[in-house]
């Protein structure tokens, strides 16, 4: 028995600790990424279920006779067509969070313009916001030539969320 002994376990539990302290951190990393993923999902569900509550109540009202002018149909079918993109668009947000899951999304990147990618970001969400009594409005900082090299699939999407929960959170 040498003082090198001591040294040498001394090294090995040190070693030890901090590979335990690394598990530990995975493992708590992991836990939150699954308590989120969780979250989420509860969060789309409860989601769906307003605009097919909506849809049920118009087609409803239909059926019984309540929307008994064309306006009012007309009104109750462009309600029920609105919330069914709603739900579409819910939809499609997870099956991008199952592709991300499964680390199988792809992109798809190609030359944007800036300006006229936001441009039409905006453009395609202003009647929706309109309609929900909300104004939005785009001013661009940068030259109008500007191109990034992007997905602009995944860069809407991105759009989209920003200006929902912006809407959704709101007050």
């Amino acid at each position: 028995y040498n003082d090198d002994d001591d040294d040498n376990i001394t090294l090995l539990c040190q070693d030890f600790d901090h590979m335990r302290a690394r598990l530990n951190e995975t493992m708590n990393s992991q836990l939150a990424y699954e308590k989120n993923a969780l979250e989420m999902m509860g969060n789309i569900s409860h989601d769906l279920k307003t605009p097919l509550t909506a849809i049920k109540g118009y087609t409803e009202g239909i059926m019984d006779g309540i929307a008994d002018t064309p306006e009012r149909r007309e009104k109750y079918l462009k309600t029920i067509l609105s919330k069914a993109n709603d739900m579409q668009y819910l939809v499609d947000e997870l099956a991008e969070f199952a592709k991300i899951e499964q680390g199988t999304i792809v992109y798809n990147f190609a030359d944007v313009n800036v300006d006229q990618f936001f441009f039409d970001c905006i453009s395609e969400v202003s009647l929706d916001l309109e309609m929900q009594n909300i104004r939005i409005s785009y001013t661009n900082y940068v030259n109008k030539n500007v191109m990034v090299a992007a997905d602009p699939e995944q860069l809407k999407r991105v759009v989209n969320n920003i200006i929902g929960n912006s809407i959704k959170y709101m007050d």
